[in-house]
């Protein structure tokens, strides 16, 4: 089995999301990009709790499954499209964590709250315009609404955190959910006040 160590890494960060409570059971996905441009992704409906190395999909750039067998995250369209636009991007992660899932819900842009917003997600972050989960236009529309970004909100859905490598994609996650979480208590503190 080619790209092991990739594959190994995508298990340990997606027990890391499924522990952190980014993810629950076998929602959201993982991937990495491959030095010969494949795309090593998480299966669909496998919980990531018992997930395995083996479990990992290699596919291409048109969706085909190079090795592995299992199905591909239903999301591998997400995956792709962001690839093919942003060379620089070797790994995605998306996630239902619980306040980028609030803010996915609410249809809100997360504008800069902190000063290291800026450097750690590359500023404001949008919410991409409602498509169906798994379809073309998620795809596009996600690609779209992430622009130069690290992060993106699917409405009513989640949200897609990128990075240089699988480790920076994950401190996006972890940066992104802390974000959420204290601009909508900085909203509920001032409909208070």
């Amino acid at each position: 089995m080619r790209w092991e160590k990739e594959r190994k890494e995508i298990v340990k960060f997606a027990k890391k999301i499924y522990q952190r409570g980014l993810v629950t059971a076998s929602s959201g996905n993982l991937s990495i990009k491959t030095k010969d441009n494949t795309i090593l992704i998480t299966p669909s409906s496998k919980s990531y709790d018992n997930l395995k190395f083996s479990d990992i999909i290699e596919i291409n750039f048109d969706g085909k499954i190079i090795e592995g067998n299992k199905k591909p995250s239903s999301e591998y369209r997400l995956h792709i499209e962001i690839y093919k636009n942003r060379e620089e991007i070797n790994a995605v992660i998306h996630t239902h964590s619980t306040f980028t899932c609030i803010m996915a819900s609410l249809n809100y842009s997360l504008p800069i709250i902190l000063d290291e917003q800026k450097s750690a997600l590359g500023g404001e972050i949008q919410v991409a315009k409602y498509a169906i989960p798994g379809t073309e236009d998620l795809a596009r529309e996600a690609t779209k609404a992430l622009e130069n970004k690290k992060a993106v909100f699917l409405s009513r859905h989640g949200a897609v955190a990128v990075g240089k490598n699988i480790n920076e994609a994950y401190a996006v996650c972890e940066l992104l959910e802390r974000f959420c979480q204290i601009y909508l208590f900085m909203r509920l503190f001032q409909s208070k006040t």
